[in-house]
């Protein structure tokens, strides 16, 4: 049995969530059938979804600040530090102060379950101070004296989005982890400490956080002295100029004469002659 994204309804059943469901059936059913209870897997010929790997994008430096002026202040605060932490909103909203503690926030309500702790650094508590501690939540609804709600949020969100005047529909609140953690990923944070912040369990699920640009293609293809050179010298343009003249000359000085090559390559060439 296949399955498409168009039989679920809507953005509430999102193929990869549709996925992860039908995931855990399997897995009842399958110990259902260790345990003797079924005969067989009644899933087992049922396909996961195709999921569309399109990349979320990104907030540029300009969308980020007028996307926090246009923010009443607690989400203001919320979204700033997603935009620091790289936390999804949900894990954000169940913090409590106790999960403030000791110089790290602990984030126990996670998507994968695992218990993540993060150090506090000045600008994370600089935020944290702002927030008056009424409640036992850090982000308390003061009308119901709960927790934010998520979808509370999204549509607050939703709303400061119109008012910053960001052109585009494609910003949601997800969009403030991916900028942070594309963020860390383009200032050269190695995978394992970003993995150790977003709290993903493998490299290969960062693919979709890196956005390499040509200006950093480009700053790739450089030999070691290059990069030598750049340190000690600030100016770029010189440098380069430079660098290209040594690597011009250095070629000129590859496959000289004849006489100039060792007798072991002249007698190879030679052998190879005979093969042709």
């Amino acid at each position: 049995m296949a399955w498409s994204s168009d039989d679920v309804g809507g953005e509430a059943n999102q193929a990869s969530t549709v996925n992860r469901e039908l995931d855990r059936l399997k897995s009842m059913l399958s110990k259902a059938v260790e345990w003797g209870k079924l005969l067989e897997n009644p899933a087992r010929q049922v396909h996961r979804l195709k999921v569309g790997n399109r990349r979320t994008r990104i907030l540029t430096d300009g969308e980020q600040r007028s996307l926090l002026e246009a923010c009443p202040r607690k989400l203001r605060a919320m979204a700033t530090l997603a935009l620091i932490t790289g936390a999804r909103i949900g894990e954000l909203l169940a913090l409590r102060w106790e999960d403030c503690a000791d110089g790290f926030l602990t984030f126990l309500e996670t998507k994968n379950g695992r218990q993540r702790r993060i150090p506090v650094s000045p600008t994370i508590q600089a935020v944290l101070d702002a927030q008056p501690r009424v409640r036992r939540w850090v982000f308390t609804n003061s009308r119901t004296e709960e927790p934010c709600t998520v979808s509370g949020v999204r549509a607050s969100f939703d709303r400061a989005v119109v008012r910053a005047a960001i052109p585009t529909s494609d910003v949601t609140l997800h969009t403030l982890r991916h900028t942070a953690l594309s963020r860390m990923i383009a200032d050269g944070i190695d995978d394992y400490t970003v993995m150790a912040i977003s709290g993903h369990s493998s490299t290969r699920m960062l693919a979709r956080y890196t956005h390499p640009t040509e200006e950093r293609k480009l700053g790739a293809f450089q030999l070691p002295w290059v990069s030598t050179r750049r340190a000690q010298n600030d100016n770029v343009d010189d440098d380069e100029s430079a660098t290209t003249s040594e690597i011009a000359k250095l070629l000129r000085g590859i496959g000289g004469p004849q006489e100039d090559r060792t007798p072991d390559l002249r007698i190879a060439n030679a052998a190879l002659s005979q093969l042709s």
